[in-house]
């Protein structure tokens, strides 16, 4: 049998420090669990300074997953992982997907992911786990928060199992900010607008 690799995220694709966000004393909400699946909703998100659209749709075949990134936001690529990332660079996507050694529990999962993350962002706090769905499948997210080099940032993670032997990972952060530009609600809005487009399939071998 072949050993499925573990999951290898690079957080973002650029040296670019983010903004010093201005010092003011902010409270991160805290969410309480639930027992029932929190279902991305098909109404109305969170609501930016500028309307967000969405481009065509893009896949990433050895990941398994398809999505759509908001228009005048860039796009990178490595394997089995794209980010995405906002023309000012204050908000990050990172997702990431296809065939990974499972745990026992997807919490298991989501806890490994936690930590690998831990690893480049500083001090780094995830909130109460809740449940999450993306394109039908069960999920565990949390509200995070950290620092990206100087740049105190918050934003959320997210793991989910389409399948087996299949995991799919999200993080995605902006700065601190109260002034609508930061991760509330541009940041959450952009995330939230992408997670509603991603479809899972059967991830495949891509020939070099």
């Amino acid at each position: 049998p072949t050993e499925t690799p573990t999951p290898n995220l690079t957080v973002v694709p650029t040296q670019t420090p983010l903004p010093t966000p201005t010092p003011e004393p902010t409270v991160t909400p805290t969410l309480e669990p639930t027992d029932q699946p929190l279902i991305v909703s098909t109404g109305p998100i969170a609501t930016a300074k500028t309307p967000l659209r969405l481009g065509r749709q893009e896949s990433v075949p050895e990941a398994g997953f398809a999505f759509k990134a908001p228009v005048n936001y860039t796009t990178s690529y490595s394997p089995n992982q794209v980010t995405i990332t906002s023309d000012d660079q204050d908000t990050v996507l990172s997702l990431l997907g296809g065939r990974f050694q499972r745990e026992e529990a997807l919490q298991d999962d989501f806890n490994q992911f936690a930590e690998m993350i831990a690893l480049t962002l500083d001090e780094f706090q995830t909130n109460e786990t809740y449940q999450y769905m993306i394109d039908g499948y069960s999920g565990i997210a949390a509200e995070v928060s950290g620092y990206y080099g100087e740049s105190e940032i918050v934003g959320r993670i997210v793991v989910v199992a389409p399948g087996e032997d299949q995991l799919f990972y999200a993080l995605a952060f902006s700065p601190r900010l109260d002034n609508g530009e930061g991760w509330e609600p541009e940041g959450r809005q952009a995330f939230e607008a992408v997670i509603r487009t991603v479809i899972f399939f059967e991830p495949f071998q891509v020939e070099e």
